[in-house]
């Protein structure tokens, strides 16, 4: 029995909430190798946790895919900042 892409997107979610950010991306590219395409599920997943890691080039890379798999690329990622605003950072003095 081959992982679905649903399954692919649970794993690479607790790979992150474990902290795992290079297996979560490892992971990604698996799936993308074993030929299924990420649904909105999977790149939601990777966009907001590589935003809350701090992993800029990876997130921007993500993003850049996101014309390989949508017709409106720009569209879906406006719904992810919306449905998942960035958290701003409080310093306490």
């Amino acid at each position: 029995m081959k992982p679905d892409e649903r399954t692919y997107a649970e794993l690479i979610g607790a790979y992150f909430r474990a902290e795992i950010v290079g297996k979560a991306m490892e992971t990604y590219e698996q799936m993308k190798a074993a030929g299924l395409t990420p649904t909105e599920l999977t790149l939601t997943i990777l966009i907001k946790n590589l935003e809350k890691a701090g992993e800029e080039a990876l997130l921007e890379t993500i993003k850049n895919e996101c014309s390989e798999y949508f017709d409106y690329p720009e569209k879906f990622l406006q719904q992810v900042a919306r449905k998942y605003p960035k958290r701003k950072s409080v310093i306490v003095i």
